[in-house]
């Protein structure tokens, strides 16, 4: 009765998601394109005579957590397809930025029985992975109905998460208990799976966003970009704020006028977590009287630039490379904080605001050996890169002991892969 009382609701308001949809596409053009998919239809076709494996990753964290597995399930299961569905474009673009034809791609069909069948029917797939909180009733309840192996793989479950799903505990506890396999990232993601679900084995993997590969020939390259950005011979200081939402940016710029206050050839490097923010951003550095320069429009960062505005898609591990100091956003706003592993991976000192719900253990980790610290304000933020700046030793310290808290972690990949063949061996 829950489910069925969810999907009616559903139902009753596919109006307001398409509305969603087209108000997003206002600023991102590619929210108003592929609207078929969303109710099932399929825009490509699966490769006859080869088994499908399909992949649920939603946005683009879970995409570039995904492509590591995605590259060792392909080389394991050279026989099979993969389709993977993602939710936003961005996370479309960035699947197909790396894979390209290696996978299929289509939208993920809204949470409504007649759309997840008719999207199955085209599909059928053997075996249906879902990564970190991707947890939809009707989907995992119509896989099931059709013999469908399902697993949740990297699985997270904040207390704010758990608190929502308790609430509605007889809708989401039979999806929860009805998925083969469970392969929770910490303890402390199983110990609240089994708060919704008491008696459900849950495994744990770690955190698959440790085993991403930054490209060998990326500090190559960012070397002689940093190069070419030099002032009289030197190297500019630069401070990345990545990942911003709204009301983070102009946290982050006033920072950044303290700084100039100090350290006159600092560059800044704002990276905004949504692309249909990007023109919006712009204005602000203007209009906080920054000379700035577009990534998209290949502008030089010549001396007189400040402020340089990471607008495009798929190149955060460059912008990190050619940094020195990271904010990761998401974080001065109550949103839960974004991917510290990243910058973490390329060896960045970190900070961050307080708000890390998303990301507790990882935080605690590099927290403890000093490789991230928790700012409040602009002075917090000004004060930590001017001090890192001004002591060499003391970045490269900081920004090592970030490096290793990354290297200990790596290895979820062979869990997870060992972890689901004893499923996927079967089917395919």
């Amino acid at each position: 009765m829950p489910r069925i009382i969810y999907t009616a609701l559903f139902i009753a308001l596919i109006p307001a998601y398409f509305i969603r949809l087209a108000w997003r596409g206002i600023g991102n053009k590619k929210y108003l394109r592929r609207w078929g998919e969303r109710l099932g239809k399929a825009n490509v076709r699966p490769t006859k005579d080869k088994s499908i494996v399909w992949v649920h990753a939603v946005s683009v964290g879970e995409v570039n957590a995904s492509i590591p597995l995605l590259r060792a399930l392909m080389e394991e299961y050279p026989g099979s397809e993969f389709l993977v569905t993602t939710s936003t474009p961005t996370g479309s673009d960035i699947l197909l930025s790396k894979l390209g034809n290696k996978v299929k791609h289509q939208y993920v069909p809204i949470d409504i029985p007649f759309c997840i069948n008719l999207f199955i029917e085209v599909w059928k797939p053997k075996a249906l992975i879902l990564l970190e909180t991707e947890i939809w009733p009707n989907i995992i309840h119509c896989c099931k109905e059709k013999g469908i192996i399902t697993a949740l793989v990297n699985a997270r479950l904040s207390e704010k998460s758990k608190s929502k799903y308790l609430r509605f505990s007889s809708l989401i506890q039979p999806a929860i208990d009805s998925l083969d396999l469970i392969l929770a990232q910490y303890e402390s993601d199983a110990c609240r799976f089994n708060e919704i679900v008491a008696d459900k084995e849950i495994k744990l993997c770690g955190n698959l966003k440790f085993d991403q590969d930054i490209p060998e020939e990326l500090e190559s390259i960012s070397g002689s970009i940093r190069d070419s950005w030099s002032i009289e011979g030197k190297r500019r200081p630069t401070l990345i704020a990545a990942s911003t939402h709204e009301g983070e940016e102009v946290i982050v710029l006033e920072a950044f006028k303290l700084i100039l206050e100090t350290i006159n050839d600092a560059l800044l490097i704002v990276v905004p977590r949504h692309l249909e923010r990007f023109i919006k951003v712009k204005s602000l550095i203007n209009d906080q009287g920054f000379n700035s320069s577009s990534r998209s429009k290949k502008e030089d960062v010549t001396r007189d630039v400040q402020v340089l505005l990471g607008d495009t898609m798929g190149e955060l591990n460059f912008f990190y490379s050619v940094s020195d100091v990271a904010f990761v956003g998401g974080s001065l706003i109550d949103h839960g904080g974004q991917n510290l592993l990243e910058p973490a991976a390329q060896g960045l000192p970190l900070c961050s605001g307080p708000s890390v719900r998303n990301f507790v253990e990882i935080s605690d980790q590099l927290k403890n050996v000093s490789g991230l610290k928790i700012i409040n304000n602009k002075n917090e933020l000004a004060d930590y890169f001017i001090d890192l700046i001004n002591d060499e030793n003391n970045l490269q310290k900081t920004g090592q002991a970030s490096k290793n808290i990354f290297i200990e972690n790596r290895g979820a990949i062979d869990i997870i892969r060992k972890g689901l063949g004893s499923y996927i061996d079967k089917v395919l």
